[in-house]
């Protein structure tokens, strides 16, 4: 019962406030948009599905992204952005009601789960307010089958028997979300790749010997998939360059071109989860230390580290992609610290979510493109938020000095009520 309250009222709070910024959120134009953007991809996709283009001519890495403007197609409304924000808010209304069921599975404090959800709906880059400006998007969909895989992995970990029903729940879960995963955007393939290492380094420690060999199969049909949709649907202009792993590289070498990049880095991430980080130097008391789990979103947590960075140089919103683990992890890491330590980070946060603003419609005012684009802006824009993080640091450092207390809460155990 209690669990059914929690999951109405999350389900209730999220759909307010996606409602009311879908009201008062300006949407681009995107006929007077920068033709660079992915939307324009994505239209393409939607309108070939929609039976209105009678060739598919979309660019790489966007032609295997086919999933979300497939199930726009089905929707009636006449404009593609329309389709896109009542698809996108049944994506995001599961992914909050999910994510957060799981935090309360992992029995996080309720202070820290409203700071998760706070942080989701509200964050100037979360999954609300950076994508009902920009609808036309395949990352909404791709943040539900990420957290449904950590919700797999948790299951998957559980130190309770897995009964036989279940393993063929997982089994199932497992196939479905590499599909669909893969289909929504292909860096779930090295999402899921992360759940077949940690599966294969615990192997003696799985309640079933089986899952490993389940995560393994999921992944080669993830593998697969791409590679039938890569054929199917072609990129526009074939070359050799056109894939993941050129791609990467060719990511890296924009910082051997431009070296200063490395200098706006600390920012972008900061600007994704600011106050958050200070998790990484919080004292971490707990059971769950050196458990699969654990293991898991730690891993996951370097690997969105390292595509925020040879990702396409969009940081802030690559790394934000990698929200249902980064956040997991970081409040697993804060839930047995006292009230003071959330009220510190919350604080920290403020100046950096931009709660007082709205984006505009950069396709009418594309001028103010480098204020929504933190890797845009120059660099001496960056110096200010550097010396605030650097004076954020010290003070919490400064307060961790005077000893205060950390109690302990044996009832936060993440394994212990299973």
């Amino acid at each position: 019962m209690e669990a059914t309250k929690h999951w109405w009222a999350i389900f209730i709070l999220t759909a307010a406030v996606y409602i009311i910024y879908a009201y008062i959120q300006p949407i681009y134009t995107y006929a007077l948009l920068d033709p660079r953007f992915d939307a324009h991809q994505y239209t393409k996709i939607y309108y070939f599905f929609k039976h209105s283009l009678p060739n598919y001519q979309v660019s790489f890495p966007f032609n295997t992204r086919i999933l979300a403007p497939w199930l726009a197609s089905f929707l009636p409304f006449a404009e593609p952005s329309t389709n896109f924000i009542w698809l996108n808010g049944f994506f995001v209304l599961l992914t909050v009601g999910l994510l957060s069921t799981i935090w309360q599975r992992l029995h996080i404090r309720p202070f820290w789960r409203a700071v998760g959800v706070f942080w989701i709906l509200f964050h100037w880059k979360g999954i609300i307010r950076m994508y009902l400006p920009d609808p036309i998007n395949v990352d909404i969909g791709g943040f539900l089958w990420l957290t449904s895989l950590l919700g797999i992995v948790w299951l998957s970990t559980s130190p309770k028997p897995v009964h036989h029903y279940s393993r063929w729940v997982i089994a199932a879960g497992l196939m479905l979300v590499a599909i669909v995963g893969t289909l929504q955007k292909e860096s779930f393939i090295a999402a899921l790749g992360i759940s077949a290492v940690v599966f294969f380094l615990n192997k003696k420690r799985l309640n079933d010997p089986s899952t490993l060999l389940f995560t393994l199969i999921a992944l080669g049909v993830s593998i697969g998939v791409y590679y039938w949709v890569s054929m199917v649907f072609p990129p526009a202009h074939p070359d050799w360059r056109n894939s993941p792993s050129i791609s990467i590289l060719r990511g890296i070498n924009r910082y051997f071109q431009s070296p200063e990049l490395f200098l706006k880095l600390p920012i972008s991430w900061l600007f994704a989860f600011g106050g958050l980080w200070l998790a990484l130097i919080t004292p971490f008391n707990t059971q769950i230390n050196g458990t699969p789990f654990l293991l898991f979103l730690r891993l996951e947590f370097w690997l969105w580290m390292v595509l925020s960075i040879v990702g396409g140089g969009d940081t802030t919103r690559i790394l934000f992609n990698g929200m249902p683990f980064m956040l997991t992890y970081f409040l697993i890491r804060l839930n047995h610290q006292p009230l003071w330590v959330g009220g510190y980070i919350c604080l920290a946060s403020l100046p950096l979510m931009r709660l007082y603003t709205l984006e505009p419609d950069l396709g009418r005012f594309p001028t103010q493109m480098a204020d929504w684009c933190v890797e845009c802006w120059e660099l001496s824009r960056s110096w200010g938020y550097g010396a605030y993080a650097i004076v954020v640091l010290a003070a919490y450092h400064y307060l961790l000095s005077r000893n205060f207390s950390f109690p302990r809460h044996k009832s936060n155990d993440i394994d212990s009520h299973r």
